[in-house]
């Protein structure tokens, strides 16, 4: 039995601020808030937040071995499958040398507040492995998403790809495809069939920068967010640059999504409209991406995201909006409740309080090294 004590608590799903106490089980469960209970080992939380864990909704951590390589690069030299800057490297790579890379950065994240991270992982089956081997002595949560080297060979039938991803899902979390451009619409229409049917996640990048909006709209007389939406992905990445009736297909179809500021920022594609979409009550989370141009700080990511969406689009986006997205909406992704509520099993971070506003106090001016403590109840 664990009680934190003394904090102010950021409770349920809106992050109210209660002044209370937090005692857990020895299960890792919430079994009381209380202003006045105590029991168990004690953790004294005198001015500090007592708040849910970071999830970073999307990373590509095994490019961690190609740190700020290729530098003023377009987006397409530096990403884009299969001859991209970073696809050529990675292949150079030993498999000792991406074990060894996302392990470091999987233990970085743990240390700055990140109990569970969505990777998208390439490399088929095997790629998989790696990324699980690279986690599998760090209390770190790795959600990962696999995908097919040979969905990208216009060989592959529609069943082949339906077998590839039945197999591929017996080792992973769900399919992260690249782009809806880079395979065949109907092998992505059965990739995301086949992961909705087995309850697993469907995930794709889409709209990251325009010239992608306007090639899809050139062929296919629809936009990029539509064809992922049509063809049944519940979650997509990046959403940039949304256009035509983006907007109200959104809407409609209430996917999540998963925003990714910084990343945008550094490869030049724009800011993505978080605060319209936040506005009209879609689940916004938020990834750091590529760890090749990015480090993967859910602090910097908050700070970044806050100021870019006031600079921008002139709203009062709040902090805890932002905080929200880098907590609560995340693990909703997962379909997870870990909130700080009585019955939930949460995975929480007890950071100093540096300010009045104890939202902007994380979002504006927290680091890794002011968080206190770190109590991990949840494990995948």
């Amino acid at each position: 039995m664990i009680t934190i004590k003394n904090g102010l608590v950021l409770c349920g799903f809106n992050l109210q601020a209660v002044k209370t106490n937090v005692i857990i089980n020895d299960e890792g469960r919430i079994i009381k808030l209380s202003p006045h209970d105590e029991s168990g080992e004690i953790i004294d939380a005198t001015n500090c937040i007592v708040m849910p864990a970071f999830l970073n909704a999307h990373t590509h951590i095994a490019d961690s071995i190609l740190k700020d390589v290729g530098d003023g690069l377009t987006i397409s030299q530096l990403v884009e499958p299969p001859n991209g800057l970073k696809h050529k490297l990675l292949n150079e790579a030993t498999d000792e040398q991406l074990v060894e890379s996302m392990h470091e950065e999987a233990k970085e994240m743990l240390y700055s507040g990140i109990s569970t991270f969505i990777d998208f992982r390439e490399g088929g089956i095997e790629g998989v492995k790696l990324l699980k081997k690279a986690v599998y002595d760090l209390p770190i949560n790795a959600c990962i998403l696999g995908r097919c080297n040979e969905y990208y060979d216009p060989k592959t039938t529609v069943e082949e790809a339906r077998l590839l991803t039945r197999e591929l899902l017996q080792y992973c979390d769900g399919v992260g495809l690249s782009g809806v451009q880079d395979v065949d619409s109907e092998i992505m229409m059965q990739i995301a069939q086949v992961c909705n049917d087995e309850d697993k996640l469907a995930v794709v990048h889409v709209a990251e920068y325009y010239d992608l909006q306007e090639k899809s709209i050139q062929l296919t007389n629809q936009t990029e967010i539509e064809r992922a939406l049509r063809a049944g992905f519940t979650t997509i990445v990046h959403a940039t640059q949304p256009v035509l009736q983006d907007l109200d297909l959104l809407v409609e179809n209430s996917p999540f999504i998963v925003a990714c500021p910084r990343s945008n920022g550094m490869l030049s594609t724009g800011i993505p409209p978080v605060s319209v979409y936040n506005e009209v009550g879609l689940d916004v989370a938020l990834g750091t991406d590529n760890v090749m141009f990015n480090k993967p700080d859910m602090f910097r990511e908050m700070e970044y995201t806050l100021k870019a969406m006031r600079g921008t689009y002139q709203n009062k986006i709040t902090a805890r909006d932002i905080l929200k997205m880098a907590t609560i909406n995340g693990f909703k992704i997962l379909g997870k409740d870990i909130s700080i509520s009585e019955g939930n099993v949460s995975d929480i971070l007890v950071i100093k309080q540096k300010s009045e506003d104890p939202y902007l106090s994380v979002v504006n001016r927290s680091s890794a090294e002011d968080i206190m403590n770190f109590i991990m109840g949840n494990q995948m």
